[in-house]
């Protein structure tokens, strides 16, 4: 009886590390599923990419380094329209759509090493 009841406890232990493990493995995906615009899953799985140095995933700490960078863009976005934060915001419409007009140097068809002169 008491061997019993001791295999149940193991075999209990044993299937809710499974079942923790499973629930850690999909509820970032269900995040990013649902939470996630379709446009910016892409660079979200580079982060992930980048971030995962071993076999398991890292999920929330990628999940948390995708969400401060997106406040980052969207912070340096905000202060690029505001005049009153970036004097230049005038001219982003202008430097955003180069004009067909607009003088652009040829591309070189190779470069030539300069060497600095000699001295006596």
């Amino acid at each position: 009886m008491t061997f019993t009841l001791l295999a149940g406890i193991v075999a209990l232990i044993v299937l809710l590390v499974v079942l923790s493990e499973i629930v850690a493995a999909v509820i970032p995906l269900i995040i990013v599923l649902t939470c996630v615009p379709v446009g910016e899953r892409d660079a979200l799985a580079r982060v992930l990419a980048a971030l995962d140095s071993s076999r398991r995933l890292r999920v929330w700490s990628a999940l948390r380094l995708a969400v401060t960078l997106r406040r980052q863009e969207i912070e340096h976005a905000r202060v690029a329209r505001d005049p009153r934060m970036n004097p230049y915001s005038h001219l982003n419409a202008y430097f955003a759509e180069p004009s067909a007009a607009a003088p652009v140097n040829p591309p070189y068809d190779r470069a030539e090493p300069v060497s600095p002169p000699l001295r006596d």
